[in-house]
């Protein structure tokens, strides 16, 4: 449930490392522009890394206040536990990609994407630099026989991750099974997963990639967000991963769920803005920083990435959510399909 909030408002931090070491540092966080009385307390779900980057920036620019709600932030590094707090009551709007929202809805939950967050495709195929790939210079779709055997790190078992690289081995004529599926948790986690020689190979996000560059120990093979195919990889762009609410709240706080959109559209129109980029970069570090060698630079070329691939859009595609639904069909993720309305929001922007 949605609460109101009073002077002294919760302070939750980020920080790198587990759920329970990311609640230890609460006191971290840097507190929104001004505090309100009497404002709808909103928490919002947040991953390490760029996180939710839009809601940072209207949280710390002081938009949440001036539509009428308090934006808190909460760490989850998963979008399946993400859904779980939301539908537990303990978060108010997970973030969370549409696919992982449609199986949840088939399962019988009742929930809507209500504006995007981060619209293309962020995943990657990230591997370390020891591992030969025979058939790495002729791409996708080739170089997936080459994981057959390894072990394939992914956020968590049953995530996002872990779906994508088994549409991507589907699309290729491979066994999604071939493979040794190991939860890795979050890029920071993973990128030590990957250097440690725990698993040879990584479904993650950005800042992984970046990691890899610089440091050279792992290599990006696979870019969800500039790949050409599979074809319904590239329809789903616009759909990729938003932030949502359960039907409940919407239908209790619908000013809220617009509340959600407005700040989302204002910190993305912000955050889009080339001469933006030191502040943007700036409140996204109080919130997480790169706290390691070349931290500053992996920072600005994920932030440079993503504007690049126009992930930050605060729209929910119908056409791409269409075309989600159809990839989970193909990949026998679900049986059973919900309607695009049934997942997405009636009032979330389309363009």
């Amino acid at each position: 449930m949605i609460r109101f909030a009073s002077a002294a408002l919760t302070r939750m931090a980020l920080a790198w490392g587990s759920v329970a070491a990311l609640a230890c540092a609460a006191l971290a966080m840097p507190a929104p522009a001004a505090a309100a009385d009497n404002l709808p307390v909103v928490r919002f779900q947040d991953y390490p890394g760029s996180g939710n980057l839009q809601i940072r920036v209207a949280r710390t620019k002081g938009w949440c206040q001036a539509a009428g709600i308090v934006c808190e932030l909460k760490p989850i590094p998963a979008a399946p536990l993400g859904l779980q707090a939301l539908i537990g009551g303990s978060i108010d709007v997970a973030q969370t990609p549409i696919e992982v929202v449609a199986a949840a809805v088939a399962r019988g939950g009742k929930l809507k994407t209500v504006v995007g967050s981060a619209v293309t495709n962020i995943f990657q195929i990230d591997a370390a630099n020891t591992l030969k790939l025979p058939h790495e210079k002729e791409g996708y779709p080739a170089v997936m026989q080459d994981f057959k055997g390894q072990k394939v790190g992914v956020v968590s078992r049953g995530s996002a991750t872990e779906a994508f690289f088994r549409f991507l081995m589907q699309q290729a004529g491979q066994d999604p099974d071939s493979v040794t599926y190991v939860a890795v948790g979050a890029p920071m986690t993973a990128f030590a997963a990957v250097r440690a020689g725990q698993v040879p190979v990584a479904v993650s996000w950005e800042p992984l990639g970046t990691m890899c560059d610089l440091t050279q120990m792992c290599r990006v093979v696979f870019r969800g967000a500039t790949a050409e195919q599979p074809a319904l990889l590239t329809q789903m762009y616009g759909a990729g991963t938003g932030l949502v609410m359960t039907d409940e709240e919407i239908a209790a706080h619908p000013e809220i769920a617009h509340a959600v959109v407005k700040i989302s559209q204002q910190a993305a129109a912000f955050i889009n803005d080339r001469a933006n980029e030191a502040e943007v970069l700036k409140i996204s570090a109080a919130y997480s920083a790169f706290d390691i060698p070349h931290g500053d630079e992996i920072a600005k070329r994920t932030l440079d990435l993503g504007l690049e691939t126009n992930t930050f859009e605060p729209i929910v595609k119908r056409s791409a959510v269409a075309a989600t639904l159809q990839y989970l069909k193909d990949t026998g993720q679900l049986t059973k399909l919900p309607a695009v309305d049934d997942i997405v929001w009636k009032d979330a922007p389309d363009k």
